[in-house]
């Protein structure tokens, strides 16, 4: 996509290594709301925007797909998304979030179409905590369906359950 693109009232457009204050304030953000129940508050209070600025700023690994959703002046969603982390020829959704103040307006659902209409595959998958059920409705809404893979991912020590998802475009 060069340029920007508008649908559903929100401009989607590339992240560049400039917009990595934004994408830390969205990721630390959207964490602390979506986790609020399935992780203990001082890991949430932990995070912290600057690091993850930093992080983003001076990541080699970028996603092929990383696209921000942004209003007049504000950033408000970011998705990644490539290659299958564990089989190249499917593609996958990294990560996706959207501003805890302005989700339930579709801007979730105009972000994930906009990186899925990039990825060369058949099939996209993704994974999502297995506690974290308002995530997993929108994606069940959005054409994914559980494909029966589990895993688990670790944060300051505490480990949270994940499942996998896979759409069929």
């Amino acid at each position: 996509m060069n340029g920007s693109a508008s649908a559903g009232g929100v401009a989607i457009r590339p992240a560049t290594a400039e917009d990595a204050a934004a994408i830390a304030a969205v990721y630390v953000r959207s964490w602390r709301a979506a986790y609020a129940e399935l992780l203990p508050t001082e890991v949430l209070a932990s995070l912290d925007e600057a690091d993850w600025a930093r992080r983003f700023r001076s990541r080699r690994d970028r996603a092929p797909t990383m696209l921000l959703a942004f209003t007049p002046g504000r950033v408000v969603g970011v998705v990644m998304a490539g290659p299958d982390r564990q089989d190249p020829l499917l593609a996958e959704i990294y990560a996706i979030y959207v501003l805890p103040d302005v989700q339930g307006q579709g801007i979730g659902a105009v972000l994930l179409d906009a990186a899925i209409a990039q990825l060369d595959a058949a099939v996209v998958r993704l994974w999502c905590a297995a506690a974290n059920h308002g995530s997993r409705r929108f994606y069940e809404r959005r054409g994914f369906v559980l494909d029966g893979s589990t895993g688990s991912y670790e944060i300051s020590g505490h480990r949270l359950d994940t499942v996998r998802y896979a759409c069929v475009r």
